[in-house]
């Protein structure tokens, strides 16, 4: 697997969708916006943020993905 900052993914078990990102240290994290305000969760390093991904994450359909701003 190979991640892309700005793929969305939806959580498996909240069926929230969320956006992954990569900061300028390397490290990811998503993030979710909703009705509560802006959402990241703790940051973490690529191989972690696969295992993450892999476990409790599967990828949005593009054509499905709200924009975002």
């Amino acid at each position: 697997m190979r991640l892309r900052n700005g793929d969305f993914y939806t959580n498996v078990f909240t069926n929230k969708l969320y956006r992954l990102n990569e900061d300028n240290d390397s490290s990811w994290y998503m993030s979710l916006r909703d009705e509560e305000g802006y959402h990241e969760t703790e940051k973490i390093s690529g191989r972690d943020m696969i295992r993450l991904v892999e476990g409790s994450y599967k990828k949005a359909n593009e054509k499905a993905t709200p924009f975002l701003s």
